[in-house]
């Protein structure tokens, strides 16, 4: 007969702490295993239960008081706990009012060998399941790295193999049903159905090591499928950033990787709500984005003859989609529902606003195109639009070519130097100045109303800002030149 407190004691093997509740209260029968807190209320009555997943780790302090108060209902005398360090003082006190142990295990701890110990430790009547399991155990072991082998053949064998020693069939389940008793696959941080075998105490102690390694499996063929896609979109990030001259190297090195850079691009930029800060957990949900992205992206059924590749430019991520055939404005907003919806699905509380460029063609047409979508992303951002889309002809793309060349934007930094020379703040406000009052055509009640100021204050600002630059607005060329100037840097 068992108690917890030969589970906890010096010759433990596998290293346990009672957080909570009595270690001689009830003796201990046998051992059952879920895979999630919420699951505690399908636990057998009288069961040690082991909470295979490891979510209590990061569970909420008022997850865990109901998981005590489910344990306690359902009869359970001890519930040992994954990676859980502490216990809410709720928690602990409904524990021991309960004369229920609860034990912890560590977050690192292989919990298949968990299982397996203190079934050793508890059902001494089981020595021809863990005998099973403990064989089975050994050929997940063996199973070793992936190898080129494909994907699929290497689950196939592995079930094969750890099926024969167990004497049972083992399977894997799509989506995230399947029967009672299903082992969740996870890879890259998301659930890809299961495994379940017949109902038995060797496969039940089995299925969480074998989910693991086929996790791993589908992890490495997943790695392997998505490389290409991440040095195309290194290529990517380069062509659109570089300057003009590099284009043509990067350009070769992109049809080396299977990008088609001479037909159409459609480029979808797009850039959260709000910008991102210093602090390391968003800049991990950033990067966490960006992956899901990729795989969504990796797992699309596109037309044939259609592809998109992500790159990622500081927070913002741009979607470049190439075809011989123009992508057209329709099917790239049904993408960016289907961003939206992954997004909404897997990233809760973020945000993007989106900006589409036209579709242009060649390196110099992506290039092209990504700028547009830039400048689209950001008016959305200023206008509150989720997606704002250029249009084929108009002041602003003229205005984002401008924007887009080093030549073009010198040309407008030293037209407006003087006032820059003013500072941040009153260099913003005598650009906005001067471009409101040459939108208005030289008319200081127009200018007056659009700044929301009194027609003598316009004016002496106007004045002001004339004397500054030495400019004559009644020359057309100059006044042309700034109003250019002012657009370009407004809209930035």
């Amino acid at each position: 007969m068992s108690f917890v407190s030969d589970l906890v004691g010096t010759g433990s093997r596998i290293p346990l702490t009672l957080l909570a509740g009595p270690a001689d209260a009830v003796p201990l029968t046998s051992v059952t295993a879920v895979e999630a807190l919420a699951r505690l209320q399908r636990a057998p009555e009288g069961a040690l239960v082991v909470v295979t997943g490891r979510s209590a780790a990061r569970a909420a302090g008022y997850e865990l008081d109901i998981a005590v108060r489910t344990a306690a209902e359902r009869g359970v005398p001890a519930l040992v706990l994954i990676g859980c360090g502490t216990l809410p003082i709720t928690a602990a006190r409904l524990a021991d009012r309960a004369r229920l142990a609860v034990l912890s295990a560590e977050e690192d701890c292989d919990v298949a060998e968990v299982v397996l110990y203190l079934g050793q430790v508890i059902r001494g009547d089981a020595a021809d399941s863990l005998a099973r399991a403990q064989a089975a155990l050994r050929i997940v072991r063996e199973a070793g790295e992936p190898t080129g082998t494909a994907e699929g053949d290497r689950v196939a064998a592995l079930l094969e193999r750890v099926g024969a020693v167990l004497g049972r069939t083992l399977v894997t389940t799509d989506g995230t049903g399947g029967p009672a008793g299903t082992e969740p696959i996870w890879v890259a941080g998301r659930r890809q159905g299961g495994v379940t075998g017949p109902p038995d105490d060797a496969v039940r102690l089995v299925l969480p090591a074998v989910a693991a390694a086929i996790g791993r499996l589908r992890q490495h063929a997943l790695e392997r499928a998505t490389a290409p896609g991440q040095t195309r979109s290194d290529i990517l990030t380069e062509l659109i950033v570089s300057e003009r001259a590099q284009a043509g190297a990067l350009a070769d090195r992109a049809r080396l990787l299977g990008l088609a850079v001479d037909d159409l691009h459609t480029v979808i930029w797009m850039t959260p709500d709000r910008p991102s800060g210093p602090d390391p957990a968003e800049l991990a949900e950033r990067r966490r984005l960006f992956d899901t992205l990729t795989l969504r992206t990796h797992q699309a059924q596109l037309p044939s003859g259609e592809s998109w590749n992500l790159a990622r430019l500081a927070a913002d991520i741009v979607l470049v989609g190439t075809a011989r055939a123009e992508i057209r404005p329709p099917r790239a907003l049904r993408l960016i529902d289907a961003v939206r919806a992954a997004v909404a699905e897997e990233h809760p509380g973020t945000v993007l606003r989106f900006g589409i460029g036209t579709p242009q063609r060649g390196v110099e047409g992506l290039r092209q195109s990504a700028t547009e979508a830039r400048a689209a992303a950001a008016i959305a951002v200023r206008s509150g639009e989720l997606v704002h889309a250029f249009d084929a002809a108009g002041i602003n793309r003229v205005l984002a070519q401008i924007a887009a060349s080093p030549l073009s934007r010198r040309v407008v930094d030293d037209l407006l130097r003087p006032l820059d020379a003013l500072g941040p703040g009153r260099s913003a406000e005598a650009i906005a100045t001067l471009g409101a009052y040459l939108d208005a055509r030289g008319s200081l009640k127009a200018a007056a109303s659009r700044l929301a100021l009194h027609p003598n204050a316009v004016n002496y600002r106007i004045r002001k800002i004339v004397e500054r630059l030495g400019a004559d607005l009644s020359d057309p060329d100059t006044a042309f030149a700034l109003h250019l100037a002012c657009r370009v840097r407004l809209r930035d």
